[in-house]
């Protein structure tokens, strides 16, 4: 499905985001705060869009199930005379090495994780003890108000834009099915906690309907991998 949807995934991020996305990537970028020289794992990192955002002198890398965005990604970074580093590999079982990144972030892409606590788990692997994870991802917002007519507007006007951009209705029928189930903000806060991550926080934007969490690496020992 995101294989299909790759060449046409960042015009309709803009459009179902009234073009506000790209704001919300940079103030969650703002949460890592890390010192130039880091290493930081950009998950499911699609088109690259995150990664691009971050200030020189941070090492990015990108994880992505899907190899047509990883194409996408790399020749955006070669637009930008920059290069992208990045790898296929399943959320579920990360290609890569414990404790090897100082901070990681996932953009709109933890409601597509199949076993939520386990891909929690997996990024605690691969991050250093103290390593920061930032979280940008669609909410469901705290005002029954504004609930309602977000998911009117999830109903309704997602598939109409989707046919308009010739983007096919079954992967935004999925997007709109994922964000309407996906845990609130509360509760997606919690299970960090659950999974090893200490100084949980977040906060909503654009109305509750996006959220930026973040929380840190405990110190204990990683469990081995599965």
């Amino acid at each position: 499905m995101f294989e299909a949807v790759a060449p046409r995934y960042d015009r309709m991020n803009r459009i179902l985001s009234v073009g506000l996305d790209q704001g919300w990537r940079r103030k969650s970028l703002r949460e890592l705060d890390c010192p130039p020289g880091s290493r930081i794992l950009d998950l499911c990192c699609g088109t690259g869009d995150l990664a691009l955002l971050l200030p020189p002198g941070l090492r990015p890398v990108g994880c992505d199930l899907t190899p047509a965005m990883l194409e996408i990604a790399d020749a955006k970074a070669a637009r930008r005379e920059t290069s992208f580093p990045g790898v296929a590999g399943d959320a579920m079982r990360l290609p890569f090495d414990g404790g090897v990144f100082d901070a990681a972030i996932v953009g709109f892409g933890i409601r597509n994780f199949p076993d939520l606590k386990r891909g929690l788990a997996e990024v605690r692997r691969v991050l250093a003890p103290g390593a920061k994870l930032v979280i940008l991802e669609f909410s469901r917002p705290e005002s029954r108000l504004v609930r309602l007519g977000h998911g009117a507007w999830l109903r309704l006007a997602v598939p109409g834009l989707a046919r308009l951009a010739a983007a096919g209705t079954e992967p935004y029928g999925y997007l709109r099915d994922s964000i309407l189930s996906f845990p609130d903000a509360r509760s997606l806060a919690g299970t960090l906690a659950a999974a090893g991550f200490t100084d949980v926080a977040y906060r909503h934007l654009a109305l509750g309907t996006v959220a930026i969490h973040s929380g840190r690496r405990d110190n204990s020992p990683s469990s081995p991998r599965r």
